[in-house]
């Protein structure tokens, strides 16, 4: 009898592996409008430009997550449906694993230590309120 594979946690199955990326998360999020924007404009609110964004754009564009066209001479760019879609699943996943990952470190962060003197929280200088 083979074991069975271990279950996956929802959030993961709906993180895009494609936003993974801070950079194209981020491109999506500034179209998240579905208007058209240039792309040097995205660019420079991200601080991205030349072949690094043309990479991430063709990306984008190749999985159907935006459109592109020239438009009087400069690339313009919008975000459709089907990236809208993918941008909202990917940051409900986003906050699920930000919720998860606080729950565990709360659960496992250890109390305070508190003196046993003055009962204060970490004493500042031990040496000095009689607390080791």
């Amino acid at each position: 009898m083979t074991p069975s594979p271990p279950i996956e946690p929802a959030f993961q199955r709906e993180l895009d592996p494609l936003l993974l990326l801070p950079v194209r998360l981020f491109v999506l999020c500034q179209l998240a409008d579905m208007r058209w924007r240039r792309a040097v404009v995205v660019g420079n609110a991200l601080g991205v430009g030349g072949r690094s964004l043309a990479s991430h754009l063709m990306t984008l564009r190749a999985a159907g997550y935006v459109e592109t066209r020239f438009e009087r001479g400069s690339l313009v760019l919008r975000l459709i449906p089907l990236g809208l879609d993918r941008l909202a699943e990917h940051v409900t996943a986003l906050r699920a694993v930000a919720s998860t990952a606080a729950e565990l470190v709360t659960a496992r962060r250890a109390p305070p230590i508190r003196c046993a003197v003055t009962g204060v929280a970490r004493c500042a200088k031990p040496s000095e309120d009689g607390c080791s």
